[in-house]
């Protein structure tokens, strides 16, 4: 009743405590064991990789922290040995003195984890109650243990509980202290979020690409100091950490099979990881921890239906999923399949990347895993009816967007049903990934046709667009779809795809072969038209290797074929190269008139790409005869199309040579304009040759106006572009521009060193005469300490 008073006295050197209400009398020599200390693992030897994740859970940790921290993440991603370390790292800092506990929940193990009571009676061992004092009930070990911990705290003491292997909030929650000073620290695949447990959530991800390199020598080296092997083969050490999903169980894995067999060559066993078939028996190899093990635990834990979804995400080729996609593989309205996507990503088997956007990424290994799961329950998941909505969804998805934007022939006006040109552009540049892989998926699931269909569709948005290397890839799933037919007619087509994307990705070599294999096939089953085609393209071989005598005898031929066939469309594009041919031969009058005919044909045909590429060329054509205005007037005509159909790439060329010429021109304002509005494309999409090339120039008009600080700048952020992309010869100029700046700015020490450097680069790349110049300069400049500006000046 309220108001009453309790006494108790203890005999001997008993003691009494009580806990919310319940008495329990240690008898004399029957009371708690000595509690256990410092009650950590090891610590990891080196936190390969982890120092971000690291200290942002130490700083939980601190005083005025959050109670409840929980490291959530992938099986096998490291969040053991993370939490270890740190508890050790605040252990070390007296935080907590040597009141630091390690529980071992077991959550995932195949017969059940240990239970919130259990885990609580545990706590009550380890603070030292002995077996025969424990209560009886759930409820008194719980008051108990929150007693003990709220004894600690008037004493002063913090406590650091490290639950590792949770499943579920049902294991910890009795384990949250009621003291903001004490700290319990959870490790789970799960992220435990639930309305009444707060906790801080600390994802952690797969390595970097360095670390995880690191990872896997060390791995190795532990057992084999001497081995030689990381040292020797680091890029296949590299390609062995990629295969392994940069994920630390893996890794190590991997580095066990390399210690255990000292004679086996790391590229051998990055092959053998290659194969994404076998990859996870690999990675298990006679391990009874392995990969696959680890994921088996969480993949019993889900309910049936989220498990299915998990299964047919995999249907899905690309390296992420749109949740409208994940909808069309499961049948189910996007609403309630979120749902089910929310709660696989609490389980670690799945991300939201970034968050909020509706795109779903598995780890690697995690989709090999689903995968193989899938194909187990292809029937009962309905499998094969979602590979066939995803490819036929896509095919029709990607003829509206190209036809929208005419990359095959004149555009199509938006209209019902179809989508805005900014809509199919940014639909195509979303879904990019998972178009190319979808090609080669449709062929090894058994549609070819869905293949052909999707690769003819997508391959001129790849070219025209400049995804060139994607345009490859796309071209060889689509000619392995079709060799096994033995269709001559389906096997040409193919083979010229793929010579037209290798001429694309400046792969002569490789266009050379696919295209004469095409023009023996064309010629032996008498297709014209793919004879046409194929003369042509070997025709732009010959001229990006300067042959231009033999480019124009197979572009006559191809212009024969074409006109025969009144094929309007392919004369003009033979005509556009015809007319480079005469430009490169000094017959411009020839060239101009060329590429004029071409502008009105592609433009008569309403091919605007194509009609923009011509006036681009005309261009080029017109400065060289000295038709300068009516250069620039065609290069802004080309201009205005490009932004009208959102060819970025292209739009930054031509505003690139455009600034260029307007430079030539003495009018520095508008070139410093247009190259300003370049530089912004090419940083938009990461390409650092050509913001190298930008810098230096602005960095030129700057330096004609005097600003030499601005020169400056822009040539040191130049060099630093050109030597991120390899490119040393310009490295070379940018730095002689920067000794000139500096000269100017009267920073003549720099200057010198800039120019020595300079010399170096030249020197380096056989360009005795510019070494030459460099290195007399700087000595000339070290000798005087300035003097006339006349003793050197970088070209324009």
């Amino acid at each position: 009743m309220s108001g009453a008073e309790q006494h108790a006295r203890a005999s001997g050197h008993a003691r009494i405590t009580q806990i919310g209400g319940d008495q329990i009398n240690y008898a004399a020599g029957a009371g708690p064991v000595p509690r256990a200390g410092l009650g950590l693992p090891e610590a990891p030897a080196v936190l390969v990789g982890r120092d971000g994740p690291a200290e942002e859970l130490l700083g939980l940790l601190a005083d005025g922290g959050p109670t409840v921290a929980v490291v959530s993440g992938l099986a096998g991603v490291g969040k053991s040995a993370l939490a270890v370390a740190t508890a050790h790292g605040a252990a070390e800092r007296g935080w907590f003195g040597d009141r630091v506990f390690f529980l071992r929940l077991r959550g995932y193990a195949a017969g059940g984890g240990v239970s919130g009571p259990d885990a609580v009676r545990e706590m009550l061992r380890l603070l030292g109650i002995r077996d025969a004092d424990m209560p009886g009930s759930p409820d008194g070990r719980a008051a108990l243990y929150r007693g003990l911990l709220a004894e600690s705290a008037r004493a002063g003491h913090r406590v650091l509980v490290v639950a590792d292997d949770a499943a579920e909030v049902a294991q910890v929650r009795d384990l949250v202290p009621a003291h903001p000073g004490h700290r319990l620290l959870i490790t789970s695949r799960h992220r435990l979020v639930h309305r009444d447990f707060p906790a801080r959530v600390v994802p952690l991800d797969e390595l970097a690409p360095d670390p995880a390199a690191e990872l896997l020598t060390r791995a190795v080296l532990r057992t084999w100091p001497q081995d030689p092997r990381p040292a020797a083969e680091p890029d296949a050490l590299a390609s062995v950490a990629e295969q392994c999903g940069r994920l630390p169980l893996a890794l190590t894995v991997a580095g066990a099979l390399l210690a255990g067999d000292p004679g086996l060559p790391v590229t051998q066993l990055a092959a053998q990881l290659a194969d994404a078939r076998t990859r996870l028996s690999t990675l298990d190899s006679e391990l009874d921890d392995g990969v696959r093990a680890a994921f088996d635990l969480s993949y019993g834990r889900l309910p049936e239906d989220q498990a299915r979804a998990f299964r047919l995400l995999t249907v899905n080729p690309g390296p992420d999923c749109g949740t409208a996609y994940a909808a069309l593989l499961t049948g189910e309205e996007p609403v309630d399949l979120r749902r089910k996507l929310a709660a696989l990503v609490r389980a670690s088997l799945l991300s939201e990347e970034p968050v909020g956007s509706g795109r779903w990424r598995m780890h690697d290994l995690v989709r090999l895993y689903a995968r193989e799961r899938g194909e187990e329950c292809a029937a009962e998941d309905g499998r094969e009816e979602a590979v066939d909505a995803l490819l036929g969804s896509l095919c029709l998805d990607t003829g509206k967007a190209t036809r929208v934007l005419g990359v095959d022939g004149a555009p199509v006006a938006p209209g019902p049903g179809l989508p805005s040109v900014a809509q199919a552009l940014d639909w195509l540049s979303t879904e990019r990934a998972m178009l190319v892989a979808a090609v080669g998926f449709a062929g090894d699931e058994g549609r070819p046709e869905l293949a052909g269909e999707l690769g003819r569709r997508l391959i001129p948005y790849l070219q025209i667009y400049r995804y060139r290397q994607d345009a490859v890839l796309v071209a060889q799933g689509m000619l392995t779809v079709a060799e096994p037919t033995g269709h001559a007619e389906q096997i040409g087509a193919r083979l010229y795809d793929l010579g037209l994307a290798y001429v694309g990705a400046d792969q002569l070599d490789e266009a050379t072969g696919a295209l004469t294999r095409a023009l023996e096939i064309f010629r032996q089953n008498s297709l014209r038209m793919g004879e046409g085609k194929a003369l042509h393209t070997l025709g732009t071989v010959y001229m990006a290797r300067n042959r231009w005598i033999e480019a124009e005898g197979r572009l006559w031929e191809s212009l024969k074929i074409f006109r025969e066939l009144g094929i309007r469309h392919a004369e003009g594009t033979v005509l556009a190269s015809l007319a480079e041919v005469f430009e490169r031969l000094e017959r411009l009058d020839e060239s101009i008139a060329l590429h004029r005919q071409v502008v009105s044909i592609m433009g008569g045909l309403g091919d605007r790409h194509r009609e923009a590429a011509a006036r681009n060329s005309l261009a080029d054509a017109l400065w060289l005869a000295g038709q300068h205005e009516d250069s620039v007037a065609a290069r802004r005509e080309a201009l205005v199309t490009q932004r009208e159909f959102g060819n970025r790439r292209q739009e930054a060329g031509t505003l690139n040579r455009l600034a260029d010429a307007l430079r030539a021109l003495d009018r520095d304002e508008e070139a410093e304009a247009r190259y300003g509005e370049a530089l912004e494309i090419f940083t938009e999409t990461d390409e650092p040759y050509p913001q190298g090339q930008i810098l230096n120039n602005l960095a030129l008009i700057h330096g004609r106006t005097g600003r030499w600080e601005e020169a400056r700048e822009n040539h040191e952020r130049a060099g630093a572009f050109f030597a991120a992309s390899g490119h040393r010869a310009e490295q070379a100029a940018a730095l002689g521009g920067l000794g000139f700046a500096l000269y100017a700015l009267e920073r003549h020490a720099e200057a010198a060193d800039a120019l020595e450097r300079a010399a170096d680069l030249h020197a380096a790349v056989g360009d005795t005469a510019q070494e030459t110049t460099a290195r007399g300069a700087a000595a000339e400049l070290r000798e005087q300490h300035g003097g006339s500006r006349r003793w050197w000046q970088p070209s324009d």
